[in-house]
C-alpha cells in the first residue's frame, strides 16, 4: 500500500538505508547517509533497526502527503518542518522525538537553517527494491531507492509494514535527543580531525604545516561523492606519478592544481590523487552537516584518539537505544 505522496520533492531527496558494504572490489561505491549519526538516532526514535530505509532531504527538503497514519521521527538538519493538517491547522514538526502524523495531514520543510542534511525516518522503514543487499539510492550508479534517483513530484513510496492504532490526531512524545554536528550558517570554522594519509610524505614541510593551519572553504562544487575545497595552494617536493589506489569516504585528495578533494559517501572506490589525510570515521557525519561556503580546517591526531573518539560517539548512541528501550 502506498504511504506517502511527494508533493514537492525539495534539493535532492534519497531513500537511504547503512549503504552496500562488502562490493568495492567489483566497483560499488558503499553509499549510504551522509550524516550516519543522524540517520541512526532517527530511526532509532521510531523503534526501527538502525539500517531501516529512510529519506535523507539536503539543504531544502520536500512536501509529503501521508496516506495513512505513521509514526514519525526527524533528525539532523533543522529544516523547520510542519504539520499541516486536514482540518487547516498548521503545528511545528518537533524534530528529535517520535510523532503520530495523522492520514491526509501534509508534513513541509523548508531551508535548512542549521545543517544540511535532515532524515526522516517512519516506523517500519520505507519499502523499496533491494539490490546488493540495499535500497540506498547511488544516483551515479542508478541503484535503487525509486530506481537510482531522487525523488520527483508524484512520486508515491510505500512503507515496509502498515501500523495499526495509531488514532487520528498528532501525537509527540514529551521528550526530545538532540541531534549534534550542526553548524550554523554564522560563518565560524569547523574543525575536522584527520589521519595522515599514505602520500602525506609527497607534501613539502611548509605546504604540510599550512594544510594543518590553513581554512579551507567548501565550493559549490559538491556533491554526495566528494567536496571540491577552495584554499592555500599545497605543494610537493617532487612530481609523482601514482596509480589508481583505494579511497574510502573521508579520504583527502590532493589535486593536480594544488587544491584539496574531501570524498563523501558516494565515492568511487578507487582514486589517482595523492591520498594526504583521511577525515575520521566519528567526524564524518560533520562533514556530512557542511553546506557550500562553510569553512573546514583540519587537525591531524592518532589513531588511537581516532578510535577513542569513534567509541565515545557509539556510546553516546548506545545510551540513547537504551533509554529509548525503557521508556
Amino acid at each position: 500500500m502506498n504511504s506517502v505522496r511527494v508533493l514537492r520533492a525539495g534539493t535532492l531527496t534519497t531513500l537511504q538505508d547503512r549503504g552496500r558494504a562488502g562490493y568495492r572490489h567489483l566497483g560499488v561505491s558503499a553509499g549510504g547517509p551522509m550524516d550516519s549519526v543522524a540517520f541512526r538516532l532517527a530511526n532509532l526514535l521510531v523503534g526501527n533497526a538502525s539500517d531501516q530505509a529512510a529519506l535523507e532531504l539536503t539543504l531544502v527538503g520536500p512536501a509529503l502527503l501521508w496516506l495513512q497514519t505513521v509514526t514519525l521521527a526527524v533528525a539532523g538538519a533543522d529544516m523547520h518542518p510542519e504539520i499541516h493538517l486536514p482540518n487547516g491547522c498548521v503545528r511545528d514538526l518537533s524534530r528529535g522525538r517520535p510523532v503520530v502524523v495523522p492520514a491526509g495531514a501534509v508534513t513541509e520543510f523548508g531551508e535548512a537553517k542549521r545543517g544540511c542534511r535532515a532524515y526522516l525516518a517512519v516506523a517500519g522503514g520505507f519499502a523499496g527494491p533491494v539490490v546488493l543487499g540495499s535500497r540506498a539510492a547511488l544516483l551515479r550508479s542508478g541503484f535503487p531507492g525509486l530506481c537510482g534517483r531522487s525523488l520527483v513530484k508524484g512520486d508515491e513510496l510505500e512503507l515496509c509494514r502498515e501500523q495499526q492504532g495509531l488514532g487520528e490526531a498528532v501525537v509527540e512524545a514529551n521528550w526530545f535527543v538532540d541531534s549534534p554536528n550542526l553548524p550554523a550558517r554564522d560563518g565560524q570554522v569547523r574543525v575536522l580531525r584527520c589521519l595522515s594519509g599514505h602520500h602525506s610524505g609527497l607534501l613539502s614541510a611548509t605546504a604540510m604545516r599550512v594544510f594543518e593551519s590553513a581554512d579551507f572553504r567548501l565550493s559549490t562544487d559538491c556533491d554526495r561523492m566528494g567536496y571540491r575545497l577552495l584554499g592555500p595552494t599545497l605543494t610537493g617536493d617532487a612530481q609523482v606519478q601514482i596509480r589508481s589506489e583505494a579511497v574510502v569516504p573521508g579520504t583527502v585528495q590532493l589535486t593536480p592544481d594544488g587544491q584539496l578533494l574531501l570524498l563523501m559517501a558516494d565515492c568511487a572506490p578507487t582514486g589517482g590523487y595523492p591520498r594526504i589525510a583521511h577525515v575520521i570515521t566519528a567526524d564524518l557525519p560533520l562533514a556530512g552537516q557542511l553546506c557550500p561556503g562553510d569553512r573546514v580546517r583540519f587537525r591531524v591526531v592518532s589513531y588511537e584518539q581516532s578510535q577513542q573518539a569513534l567509541l565515545e560517539q557509539e556510546r553516546l548512541l548506545s545510551l540513547v537505544r537504551l533509554g529509548l528501550s525503557d521508556d
